[in-house]
């Protein structure tokens, strides 16, 4: 007789980094959009370069796309980046903005 707990579909690991990124190369703009850049943003207390690579990756692409579409500074700032993690993303990328 089976039990409950192996009648269940065998668990998937989630890994919340590669959610994370994922919501940051996609190139939809929505609320998980929003809350990944917050989360990203939050992240600050460590240093840049002890962020995960790809993590690092998925925040230039987000930021750069941005700066593409003519967003400026302060508009990327609201869109849920922190002033760390922009100001870093812009020395990166050898990008300036005003």
């Amino acid at each position: 007789m089976k039990t409950q707990e192996q009648e269940q579909a065998p668990a998937v690991a989630v890994d919340p980094m590669e959610d994370l990124c994922q919501a940051l190369f996609s190139k939809e703009e929505g609320a998980k959009k929003k809350a990944a850049r917050q989360t990203a943003g939050a992240m600050t207390q460590r240093p840049w370069p002890q962020l995960p690579s790809r993590l690092r990756s998925a925040i230039r692409s987000d930021i750069g796309r941005l700066l593409d579409s003519g967003k400026a500074r302060a508009q990327i700032l609201e869109a849920g980046y922190s002033a760390a993690v922009v100001n870093q993303t812009l020395r990166d990328l050898g990008r300036s903005v005003a």
